[in-house]
């Protein structure tokens, strides 16, 4: 008689899908591209001796487009948000494994995986109300001891993990992520593009705006002040900090802001930019500067947390407390317009090194040794 392939069930958690794109969503889209790309028709993917069958789980009430569609998508529940996670969810995978990309997950599952993207929570407990502080930091604690795997995006992560939430090291799977998402995306060059093109008769800057203090845009603004009328433009893509933007004695042509964009205008702002400008106090991975970089996009980042990892010697550094330092890079970058091409090369090549797919081998690697040996749930 012939033998029959066992099945093995794998949920992941969808709640995602009902939430912009940020971070965090992009990573996992992007994992669950690659797990697509290699499923059948039907979502069941071979690992080992085993068959897995994966299968999308997202809160009900609300129908979304499902981006996998050889990738089940069903919907579960009335509940919304954390209460959805940690009581319709939990019982309707209780007994399966079940995969969430998002920084959360149900407290108590032990069939489980959870993708960790830093630890903020512990490190930066000012980026949150005192509720979701309290909420992230016992979230994290619990799921980090009870989880089969940790997976995180850095070195720098899995260490500040082990620090602030005491998750033992032989759970936390370092998977750096990939940049080669952007290259799917065509340069976008948008009305309001061409209109900032003719505007602009010089070489600017690029950087990133956000109502997080982390984000230090306030370097940004102060590096342009000290260079004074030698600052070049800098256009700002995100969300406005008026806190920021209130300082009247750059914003008279120096800062051009443009808001949100498509991704394919983030492409076209990658390839005209002279610099994208990252100053960040604290970064799990630092997502930005490596698409930058793809499109060979030169980068000034912070000498902090991961990016000097991430990064390596592909970017210049300044330190993000000393304003100082990121102005004189600008400055010393914009005035040798020679040492930009040895520079596109340089970044490129080394982004190449980050893929989606070398980093769901990761990924698949250790779900599949996960399950050979299934603990109870």
């Amino acid at each position: 008689m012939a033998n029959i392939m066992t099945i093995v069930p794998i949920w992941i958690n969808a709640r995602f899908l009902q939430r912009p794109i940020t971070g965090v969503e992009r990573v996992a889209r992007e994992v669950i591209d690659q797990l697509a790309s290699r499923a059948d028709a039907q979502g069941q993917l071979r690992l080992g001796e085993k068959v897995v069958q994966l299968r999308l789980i997202a809160p009900g009430g609300k129908s979304l487009e499902n981006p996998w569609p050889n990738i089940p998508l069903e919907y579960h529940g009335k509940l919304r948000g954390h209460l959805w996670e940690q009581t319709e969810l939990a019982a309707r995978t209780a007994g399966q494994w079940l995969l969430n990309l998002c920084n959360t997950a149900p407290l108590f599952k032990r069939k489980q995986w959870v993708f960790l993207h830093d630890a903020q929570p512990f490190a930066i407990p000012g980026n949150f109300t005192p509720y979701l502080r309290l909420w992230y930091q016992i979230l994290y604690r619990v799921t980090g001891r009870l989880s089969r795997v940790i997976f995180t995006n850095s070195h720098f992560s899995a260490s500040e993990l082990q620090r602030y939430a005491g998750i033992p090291g032989r759970k936390i799977q370092v998977m750096h992520l990939g940049a080669d998402h952007i290259a799917r995306s065509q340069p976008e060059h948008s009305l309001r593009l061409e209109q900032l093109w003719q505007q602009m008769a010089q070489p600017f800057v690029l950087a990133v705006s956000s109502n997080n203090p982390n984000k230090n845009f306030n370097a940004v603004v102060r590096a342009l002040e000290m260079l004074g009328t030698s600052a070049p433009i800098c256009v700002i893509v995100g969300g406005q900090n008026d806190r920021v933007f209130s300082r009247q004695q750059v914003q008279s042509g120096k800062l051009v802001q443009i808001g949100y964009v498509s991704d394919g205008e983030l492409v076209a702002l990658y390839q005209k930019a002279s610099l994208l400008l990252y100053p960040s106090h604290y970064e799990g991975f630092g997502l930005p500067p490596l698409e930058a970089m793809w499109l060979g996009c030169p980068v000034i980042a912070a000498n902090t947390a991961a990016l000097p990892e991430v990064l390596g010697n592909a970017a210049m550094y300044c330190t993000p407390t000393d304003p100082a330092t990121l102005a004189e890079r600008i400055q010393h970058f914009m005035a040798h317009p020679q040492e930009r091409e040895a520079w596109q090369r340089h970044v490129r090549q080394h982004a190449r090194q980050y893929r989606w797919p070398l980093a769901v081998d990761l990924l698949i690697c250790r779900i599949q040794d996960s399950i050979s040996d299934s603990p109870k749930a």
